[in-house]
């Protein structure tokens, strides 16, 4: 649940809390009836009265289903095993195919982007291979990484590794720290 729903949660809760609190009292008779039905005369037929409880009515229905979402994100890969499901996350392995190519000797960047297709696991890199490096014995080895580290860290066969050399360059990219 995000920070939006969680404000329209904490407006609704008090919103509630406090018509709960007028049921209450109605029910031990500690405010008077013509009150109450004065007020409720009061809204007949206003347009506004009507907004408000549309408005209280979609609030109600956006919660609900926030809060009948699944935990478990929708782009996982599902292990499953005699114990139950494991559910490793796309991100966690685009990053463990990140640092297994970042090791190769001859890349200089990297992006890497996982999908799942019927086949299993497509892994796309677009890369930055420096000047004096064999591009094809790089990508090899890259490819045969790829494959080794996800086969030996996860236990899943990839189905294909494309790799895209972007750039030629010995530039690296710094990150700047932020003191």
């Amino acid at each position: 649940m995000g920070i939006f729903d969680r404000v329209i949660l904490t407006i609704y809760t008090f919103v509630l809390a406090f018509l709960s609190l007028g049921v209450v009292l109605m029910g031990l008779r500690l405010i008077p009836l013509e009150l109450v039905w004065t007020s409720l005369y009061y809204i007949y037929g206003q347009w506004e009265a009507a907004l408000a409880g549309a408005l209280f009515l979609l609030i109600s229905v956006r919660l609900l289903l926030a809060g009948s979402r699944s935990r478990i994100a929708k782009d996982t890969l599902v292990h499953h095993n005699p114990m139950g499901d494991v559910h490793i996350s796309i991100d966690a392995i685009e990053n463990l195919v990140s640092k297994a190519v970042r090791h190769a000797k001859g890349v200089r960047g990297v992006k890497v982007t996982v999908g799942q297709s019927a086949q299993g696991l497509t892994v796309d890199v677009k890369a930055i291979v420096s000047p004096e490096s064999n591009v094809p014995a790089v990508t090899a080895e890259v490819q045969q990484r790829i494959h080794e580290h996800i086969k030996h860290t996860i236990g899943v066969e990839i189905a294909d590794v494309r790799i895209l050399v972007e750039n030629i360059s010995n530039d690296f990219k710094t990150k700047h720290r932020v003191e």
